[in-house]
């Protein structure tokens, strides 16, 4: 894509003598970046069309209950937004929409002007036709029509405001339902393999950008600029199971967010959760979280903290990428393993096995882990499966006793558990992917996840952007 973005082809310069320019993009030469014009409206007009509104409500509209005024009322807004996207529609097309006698191909070339060409669009008002100019490279045989560039409207009628409603809704809600509503709130019929189509193209859009981003992070090594400076950043990891390509996979799952304190509270609680998900390897989804955490502000940050369960592919790539961070191990995480150590020590329910279980737990949370890997080394096997038992959790405890110091980090009010990350699992994917019946290819699944992300993590201008065609 343009490093200009979608926008990058307003504002043409006309070519007369000038030589070719070689390049990656269509077109000469940018005057200025801006941005998408907006219609402006002087109060005196604005005015005059409510007025015209009032007296038409007052002089034509009769209801007997305030439901029957309301669709009465959203017929009219609908059937008046046609109007005037058609007759908005009209005056952007024709001769607006010519750049010059040549515009610069990306292949080097020249295309020329051939005339005027018309393609419908459907917007949130309507079906509209527009005549733009068409421009024909010789050299590559390649046509062009600057305006649709512009417009960011790609092959598909739909513009990139429809577009929108519509990978927001059906990242939302299953495709549809998500339609369903669409219809029902907008009048717009869109059929459900269209949304799968848009929702296919934006989110491969986000996967896209978000790649570039990711290689320019980390392969590069650009600095990415934040204006999020968070007191205390953490980056919660964990991964849920969903169905694709016929089989049950792993869909790595993060969320980063900044610990705040509320008022009389003693921990920090979510604030400004960023989400990350992706059917991909570990040292994939490692850069990922790598780059989203930089765009969350991890280098402005005055902590960071890393909080997951004892799943090792997690902590390698924490190592990799935050190694200076503070590492906490899922505190209920530690104590289901204490459990299901009494288990085999004691017996399944054995009430003495329990209270060993509390009691170490409780002090695991306020003393660490010295005491319980003592304990646990001091203790001398019955039988082989005793023996095997404490052999595996005292190397679990062992391994990771430094992700353990839970009084130091319960004094500074650090969050202990990582409830944070298993919510975003059930939210972000369970939610939206294991629904009754639900069986999704790998590539089905993760354009969904792209949108899913964005819209929970509140990006909506990132999506946007990807809505428009590059």
């Amino acid at each position: 894509m343009h490093p200009l973005g979608a926008t990058a082809l307003s504002g043409w310069k006309v070519i007369k003598e000038s030589p070719p320019l070689k390049g990656n993009f269509l077109i000469a030469k940018k005057e200025n970046l801006k941005e998408t014009p907006k219609i402006m409206i002087t109060s005196t007009t604005q005015n005059s069309l409510l007025e015209a509104a009032r007296d038409f409500a007052v002089n034509h509209l009769n209801a007997g209950n305030v439901t029957a005024a309301e669709d009465e009322i959203q017929n009219l807004v609908r059937t008046v937004a046609k109007v005037m996207m058609k007759e908005v529609a009209a005056k952007m097309g024709g001769k607006s929409t010519y750049k010059g006698v040549r515009i610069i191909c990306e292949c080097g070339g020249q295309a020329e002007f051939k005339g005027y060409r018309k393609r419908w669009i459907k917007t949130l008002h309507g079906e509209v036709e527009i005549e733009r100019g068409y421009y024909w490279c010789r050299e590559c045989r390649r046509a062009y029509t600057p305006w649709d560039k512009e417009q960011g409207l790609d092959k598909r009628i739909w513009t990139p405001r429809v577009k929108e409603l519509v990978v927001t809704t059906c990242a939302a809600l299953p495709y549809k339902a998500a339609l369903s509503l669409v219809e029902r709130t907008t009048g717009l019929v869109i059929e459900e393999s269209s949304g799968e189509e848009i929702v296919c193209d934006v989110g491969n859009r986000l996967r896209a950008l978000e790649e570039k981003a990711i290689a320019a992070a980390v392969d590069i090594g650009e600095d990415i600029v934040s204006e999020a400076s968070p007191g205390r950043l953490y980056i919660s990891i964990d991964a849920a199971k969903a169905h694709t390509d016929g089989e049950w996979h792993d869909i790595k799952t993060a969320v980063i967010y900044e610990g705040k304190r509320l008022e009389g509270e003693d921990v920090d609680t979510v604030d400004s959760p960023r989400y990350i998900a992706a059917q991909e390897k570990s040292e994939g989804f490692g850069r990922r979280i790598y780059t989203k955490a930089m765009q969350a502000g991890y280098d402005r940050s005055q902590e960071r903290v890393v909080l997951a369960d004892g799943g090792e592919w997690i902590w390698n790539e924490v190592r990799n990428h935050f190694p200076k961070s503070i590492k906490i191990l899922d505190y209920y995480h530690a104590c289901e393993h204490i459990y299901s150590l009494a288990a085999v020590l004691y017996g399944e329910g054995n009430p003495n096995g329990k209270r060993w279980a509390k009691e170490h737990c409780k002090k695991l949370k306020e003393k660490g882990p010295g005491g319980l890997i003592r304990a646990i080394k001091r203790r001398k096997a019955r039988n082989e499966q005793d023996w095997e038992a404490l052999r595996l959790e005292f190397g679990y405890f062992k391994k990771y006793r430094r992700y353990m110091n839970y009084p130091i980090y319960r004094a500074k009010g650090m969050m202990i558990g990582s409830g944070p990350v298993e919510a975003a699992c059930k939210v972000v994917v369970g939610q939206r992917l294991k629904q009754a019946g639900m069986r999704w290819t790998k590539d089905g699944a993760d354009v969904v996840l792209a949108v899913r992300c964005a819209l929970l993590s509140g990006e909506f201008d990132r999506i946007e952007h990807a809505a428009r065609a590059a």
